[in-house]
C-alpha cells in the first residue's frame, strides 16, 4: 500500500486493532504521519489519551514529539504520550518492584565489571580465561566493553550464566564458557551491593515478562496501572529498537495492543549495540501475529533534489535489513519553488585538522552572516564522540558558538569537575594533603594562583621560616598552611590571601562534612565559596573561546552535581567520600539528566544524537580513509553479536551457526557505517558539507567522491571579529590607505576589542624618557654593574634590561647550582680536609629536598645531572690538594669604583700556588665551556683580575690571572674543564675600562635596543624577550 504522509486517507484506513510497518525514506514524513495517527484515534475513533502510547529512540526526540503532540491535539493528558522505551521499562519495574529501582548507568556499569575482573587478576580466582585473554588483556577498557556488550545481550535474550556455559561449550568457545562463570558472580555481587539497580537491557527484558505475565499475575496487572488501558502503541524510529524493546512490543501485542512501527532501516544507527535494523521488516515474528500490514511513503518532503540523489546512491550499498523498497521516493520540488542560492554539496579538503576546523568554521560564519542561517539551524557530526571536544574547541577559535548533545568525557577528566573533586577528596580526608594535592588545589581553578603566585608564595613562607631560625621545606610550610585557616595570616602579599581564602573555603567545607552533610552539600559549599559561579557566568555571557571554556565549566559543573544529586537519592546513609570515590573511579562518561544550554549554538555530535532532527546546513566533518568508514571487525574478542543467532537456531533446534568469516564481518560494519553516514547527510535540508583531511599521511575517504564542488580559495578576510580586526590592521599599517582605516573605525565605535589604535600594543607613548642613571645631568651619579650581566647588556641591551625590571625567576638550574657551590664552600672549609664523591655528594642530597620537580623523571635527569657536578667538583678539589695549593679566600665580596661605574661581585674562589701565584677560580654548572677566544674576551673573569690589580682580592704575591671550571664537563682524564684567561697587563686592564664605561652607558640609558637576529641556543630567544621585537602592529 503507498501512501504519503499529508494524505488523511491512509491514516484513516487502517485498521484500529491491526499491526502496521510504515516504512519511510529519511524525510518522508514519517513523524508526521505518526502525529496524525495518534490524532486520528483520538479525535475520530474517540481513544482517551491515556489509550495511545508512542515510544521514541531517544529522550530529545521524545521530548520534541511530546510538544507537536501536544500542540496538535490541544487537550489534557494524564500523562506524556511519547517517552522511551527505557522510560517505560522503568516505570513498570519499579511499580512491580515497589523498591527505589534506579538506573544502572553505563559508568557505573563499567566500573563493576572492573572491579571485579581487577580483583579477581589481584586475588587469583574467577573464571578461567582462554590463553588469548590475558590479564594484561583483562585490565584494558576495550576488554570491559566487550564484555558488558555480551552481558547485556545475553540478558536481553534470556539467556542465563548456565545456558551461556553450555552453548559456549556447544559452539567451542570457551571465552562463553569463561564469561558465564563471571556473570554468575556479577550476579551474586550486583544483588548484594545494588539490588535495585537495573541496567537498561535488564529493565527492557524485567518490564517485558511484567507485561506478558499481566494476564495472569495480579501483581503484574496491578504493576502496569493505566497503561493496562492502552490500545494502540506508535513506535517512531523503530530501526534503533534493540531486543528488549521488542520483547517489550511483543508482550504488549500479546494483550491485544495494536503497534504501529515507524522508521527507516537504511538510518539505523544502533547496529553496534544491537539494535534491530530488520525489526520493521520482521514486525510479524517480533510481535507473534504472522503477517503484518506494509505502508509505504512514496515522498520526501525534506532537503533537496540533490541532497536526496546522495541519500539514494549511499543507501544502495547498504543491505536491505527486510526492507528496501522505500528507497524509491522521491524528492518533489514545488512548481514555483525558489532557486536556493546555496550550493546542494560542498566539499573541504584541508591539509591539516586545525586547517579542516578553521575551514569548516568559515563555513559556517558565511552560512550565519551572508544567508541568515541561524546558528541553531547548523549541525557538525563526527564519526566518533572522541573528535568532538577537540573540533568543538576549534570552532570556538573562530568565534562559532558549539554546543555537544552528549557527554563525551568522564567526570573526572572535565577540569571544572575534577577541581571539585580534588578539594572534596581533601575536605572528606579521602587524600592526604601531600604537596602534590595543595599544589593541584591552589593552581586550579578554585585557588587561582598562577605559577609566579606560587612561587612567591613559597618563597615568603620560606623566608619567614629561616626569620624563624627553622629548617622546614616551602613543601612542609605550604601542606600545614593550608591545612588550617589562619596559616597565611602572617604574610601580606596577594598571592597568600588567595591561598587563606582557599584555607577557609576548605575549613568551612570540612565543618559541613563534619556535621553529617552530603556530597551535595559538601560540594555546594566548596561551590558557593569559590565564587566561580559569578566569573564563569560573566565569562559564558562573551563570545570566542574563554566563553566556550566558561560555558563547558559549567557544564561540568551541572553534570556533577547533577551526579551528586542521584547519588543522595539512591543512596541517602552512604558516606560522602564513596561518591569522591566512584566518580574518579569511573572512566566512561555518564549520561546526564542535568540541564543543557539552550542558546544559539551550532550542535557538534555524531549521527545518534541527531536522529529525528532537522538542520539546514550540515557538515560531516572527518571523513578519511579508514576512519568513515572504518572497516575494522567490532567483537572479536567475545564476539558478542554472534551469541542472538546462536541463540534462535539453538531454541528452534536448527543447526549453530559458524562465526562470520572476515568478508562477513567487513560488509556488515560497512553497511553499519554507511548507514551512519546516511543518518548524518539525510539531517540536511539546504546544505551538505563533507570535509576531511588530506595529506602524505592522511587520505580522503571514499565519501568525499559525492562533494563534487570544492571550496578552493580562502575569503580575503576572515568572518569573526577578531581576525577582522587583525587583517584590517595589518592592511591599514601595511598600505596606509584605502578601507581599513574607515572600516577599523566603524568598528571602534561599536566598542570591538582591539579596534581602535589606543588598544594597539606599542602605539602609546612611553611612560618616562629619562635614563636609567642620568650620567650626564648628575656628576656624581655612578652605574652599578655585575660581572655577570657584563656578557648580557653586551649580546641584547633590550634581554638585559627586561631581566633587570622583571626579576624572572631564577629556574631549576640555577637552583641546583647554588647547592653545588655551597657543597664545594663548606667542603674547602672542612678541617679534615675530606672532599671525596661520597661526602660532597651527601651534602648535596641533603639540600636536594629543598628543591621541587614537575615529575619523577625530571628529578632522577637532575640528580644524574647534580651528580655529575659533585664528581667534578670532587676530582678538582683533589688535584687541588695534591697540587699544593692553599685556598686564599672563598665567596668573597667586593666593590670597586672606577670612573662612573660601581662594580660589586662575589668571587668563588681564590687559589695560591706554592711559588705565590694566585689565581681566581670562577665555577661554572653549565656544560658548554667557552673557546680559547672567548675566554680570553669573558667580561666576568676580566672584572676579577681588575679588583686584584686594585687590591680587592687577597693575593700572595704574583697575579696568575683567573680561570673558568666547569664541574659538569669532563675532559682530558679529568672529570672537569678548565678555560684560563692570562693576567692582565696595563693594556689589557685599560681596554677593559674603556669596555666597562660602554656598558655603563648602555645599562644607564633611556632606550634599549634588541640584536635583529640572535645567535644559535642564545639565551635570549624566550618569548618573553621575543616579544619586544614583535612590530607595534600585526595580525
Amino acid at each position: 500500500m503507498q501512501v504519503t504522509a499529508t494524505s488523511d486517507a491512509p491514516v484513516s484506513r487502517l485498521a484500529a486493532d491491526e499491526h502496521v510497518a510504515v516504512f519511510g525514506a529519511p524525510g518522508s514524513g514519517k513523524t508526521t504521519f505518526a502525529i496524525e495517527l495518534v490524532a486520528d484515534r483520538i479525535e475520530r475513533l474517540g481513544h482517551a489519551t491515556d489509550e495511545v502510547l508512542v515510544l521514541s529512540a531517544t529522550r530529545v526526540a521524545a521530548t520534541a514529539l511530546r510538544d507537536r503532540l501536544a500542540v496538535r491535539l490541544g487537550v489534557t493528558t494524564r500523562g506524556p504520550l511519547a517517552r522511551t522505551a527505557n522510560s517505560l521499562a522503568f516505570q513498570l519495574v519499579r511499580a512491580f518492584t515497589g523498591a527505589p529501582v534506579t538506573l544502572l548507568t553505563g559508568a557505573e556499569h563499567d566500573q563493576i565489571i572492573g572491579e571485579l575482573l581487577e580483583g579477581g587478576i589481584r586475588d587469583g580466582f574467577g573464571p578461567v580465561w582462554p590463553d588469548p585473554l590475558t590479564p594484561e588483556v583483562r585490565v584494558l577498557r576495550g576488554f570491559r566493553s566487550e564484555l558488558r556488550d555480551l552481558l547485556m545481550r545475553a540478558v536481553e535474550h534470556g539467556v542465563d550464566a548456565p545456558t551461556l556455559a553450555a552453548l559456549g561449550e556447544r559452539t567451542g568457545r570457551p571465552e562463553w564458557v569463561a564469561a558465564a562463570a563471571f556473570l554468575e558472580e556479577y550476579d551474586e555481587v550486583k544483588a548484594q551491593l545494588r539490588p535495585n539497580q537495573y541496567d537498561s537491557s535488564e529493565l527492557g527484558a524485567f518490564a517485558a515478562a511484567i507485561v506478558r505475565h499481566s494476564t495472569t499475575d495480579a501483581s503484574a496487572e496491578a504493576a502496569l496501572g493505566l497503561l493496562a488501558r492502552v490500545r494502540l502503541i506508535v513506535v517512531d524510529d523503530a530501526q534503533e529498537a534493540t531486543e528488549s524493546t521488542a520483547a517489550l512490543l511483543g508482550a504488549f501485542a500479546a494483550r491485544g495492543v495494536a503497534v504501529i512501527a515507524l522508521g527507516d532501516p537504511d538510518v539505523a544507527s544502533n547496529g553496534f549495540r544491537g539494535g534491530r535494523a530488520e525489526l520493521l521488516g520482521s514486525l510479524g515474528s517480533v510481535l507473534g501475529a504472522g503477517a503484518v500490514q506494509r505502508v509505504e511513503l512514496p515522498v520526501v518532503h525534506r532537503g533537496r533534489p540533490e541532497l536526496r540523489s546522495i541519500v539514494q546512491s549511499v543507501s544502495g550499498h547498504i543491505g536491505t535489513a527486510l526492507g528496501g523498497t522505500h528507497r524509491s521516493a522521491v524528492r518533489e520540488m514545488p512548481a514555483d519553488a525558489e532557486v536556493d542560492p546555496l550550493a546542494a554539496v560542498l566539499g573541504i579538503e584541508a591539509p591539516s585538522h586545525a586547517a579542516e576546523c578553521q575551514a569548516v568554521a568559515a563555513v559556517l560564519r558565511e552560512r550565519h552572516l551572508l544567508d541568515g542561517v541561524p546558528w541553531a539551524s547548523m549541525a557538525v557530526v563526527l564519526r566518533s564522540g572522541g573528535d568532538v571536544p577537540a573540533f568543538e574547541r576549534g570552532l570556538a577559535l573562530a568565534d562559532v558558538p558549539t554546543a555537544g548533545n552528549a557527554a563525551r568525557t568522564a567526570l573526572r577528566d572535565a577540569p571544572a569537575a575534577a577541581a571539585l573533586l580534588a578539594a572534596a577528596s581533601l575536605v572528606l580526608d579521602r587524600d592526604p594533603l601531600t604537596p602534590e594535592l595543595a599544589v593541584t588545589v591552589l593552581t586550579g581553578p578554585i585557588g587561582r594562583l598562577d605559577s609566579v603566585g606560587l612561587r612567591r608564595l613559597r618563597l615568603a613562607l620560606r623566608h619567614e621560616e629561616l626569620a624563624n631560625e627553622g629548617s622546614r621545606t616551602a613543601d612542609e610550610l605550604l601542606v600545614e598552611a593550608l591545612g588550617a585557616p589562619g596559616g597565611f595570616e602572617t604574610i601580606d602579599a596577594a598571592p597568600a590571601r588567595r591561598a587563606a581564602r582557599l584555607a577557609k573555603l576548605l575549613a568551612t567545607a570540612r565543618g559541613v562534612a563534619l556535621r553529617g552533610g552530603t556530597i551535595e552539600e559538601v560540594l555546594w559549599s566548596i561551590w558557593e565559596g569559590s565564587g566561580l559561579a559569578n566569573e564563569w557566568s560573566a565569562q559564558a555571557a562573551g563570545t570566542g573561546v574563554l566563553a566556550e571554556e566558561a560555558n563547558r565549566a559549567l557544564d561540568a559543573a551541572v553534570a556533577l552535581f547533577a551526579a551528586a544529586q542521584r547519588f543522595v537519592e539512591r543512596e541517602p546513609e552512604a558516606p560522602p567520600v564513596r561518591f569522591v570515590d566512584e566518580v574518579l573511579a569511573s572512566e566512561l562518561p555518564e549520561d546526564s539528566l542535568a540541564p543543557q544550554r539552550s542558546a544559539e549554538t551550532v550542535v557538534v555530535t555524531t549521527p545518534p544524537a541527531v536522529i529525528g532532527r532537522e538542520f539546514e546546513v550540515v557538515v560531516i566533518a572527518g571523513l578519511q580513509d579508514g576512519v568513515w568508514p572504518n572497516l575494522r571487525p567490532r567483537g572479536t574478542l567475545l564476539h558478542a553479536a554472534l551469541l542472538p543467532r546462536v541463540v534462535a537456531a539453538a531454541r528452534a533446534g536448527a543447526p549453530l551457526p559458524a562465526p562470520e568469516t572476515v568478508a562477513e564481518a567487513r560488509a556488515s560494519v560497512r553497511g553499519d557505517e554507511l548507514r551512519l553516514f546516511v543518518l548524518a547527510a539525510s539531517r540536511a535540508s539546504r546544505q551538505l558539507v563533507l570535509s576531511c583531511t588530506a595529506n602524505d599521511d592522511e587520505q580522503p575517504s571514499m565519501l568525499m567522491g559525492y562533494a563534487s564542488e570544492r571550496i578552493k580559495t580562502a575569503r580575503r578576510r576572515p568572518l569573526h571579529l577578531r581576525g577582522l580586526v587583525g587583517a584590517l590592521r595589518e592592511e591599514a599599517t601595511s598600505s596606509g590607505g584605502g578601507e581599513a582605516p574607515a572600516a577599523l573605525a566603524l568598528l571602534a565605535e561599536q566598542g570591538v576589542p582591539g579596534a581602535h589604535p589606543d588598544e594597539w600594543y606599542g602605539l602609546a607613548e612611553p611612560s618616562t624618557t629619562a635614563p636609567l642613571v642620568d650620567l650626564d645631568g648628575d656628576p656624581e651619579a655612578l652605574v652599578s654593574v655585575s660581572p655577570s650581566q657584563i656578557d648580557r647588556a653586551e649580546e641584547s641591551p633590550l634581554g638585559w634590561f627586561i631581566d633587570h625590571v622583571a626579576s624572572p625567576p631564577s629556574g631549576l638550574a640555577a637552583s641546583i647550582g647554588t647547592i653545588v657551590h655551597a657543597v664545594v664552600e663548606e667542603a674547602g672549609a672542612r678541617d679534615d680536609g675530606d672532599t671525596s664523591i661520597e661526602t660532597l655528594w651527601a651534602a648535596v642530597e641533603e639540600r636536594w629536598r629543598e628543591l621541587r620537580f614537575e615529575a619523577g623523571w625530571v628529578a632522577e635527569r637532575e640528580r644524574r645531572g647534580a651528580r655529575r657536578m659533585a664528581e667534578g667538583a670532587s676530582d678538582y678539589l683533589a688535584n687541588f690538594v695534591d697540587d699544593g695549593k692553599v685556598l686564599l679566600g672563598a665567596e668573597g665580596r667586593f666593590t670597586l669604583v672606577i670612573g662612573r661605574v660601581r662594580i660589586s661581585g662575589t668571587i668563588d674562589r681564590v687559589e695560591a700556588s706554592a711559588d705565590g701565584t694566585t689565581v681566581i677560580v670562577d665555577l661554572k654548572t653549565g656544560r658548554t665551556p667557552p673557546s680559547a677566544a672567548e675566554t680570553a674576551a669573558h667580561p666576568q673573569l676580566a672584572a676579577y683580575q681588575l679588583a686584584a690589580r686594585a687590591g680587592e682580592v687577597p693575593n700572595e704575591g704574583t697575579l696568575g690571572g683567573a680561570k673558568l671550571v666547569y664541574l659538569a664537563k669532563p675532559t682530558r682524564g679529568n672529570a672537569f674543564t678548565e678555560r684560563a684567561q692570562q693576567p692582565f697587563d696595563d693594556e689589557a686592564e685599560a681596554a677593559f675600562r674603556e669596555r666597562l664605561g660602554d656598558v655603563a652607558r648602555t645599562m644607564s640609558g633611556s632606550e634599549f635596543d634588541g640584536p635583529a637576529e640572535l645567535g644559535y641556543r642564545s639565551r635570549f630567544g624566550g618569548w618573553q624577550y621575543r616579544v619586544h621585537l614583535v612590530p607595534a602592529v600585526s595580525a
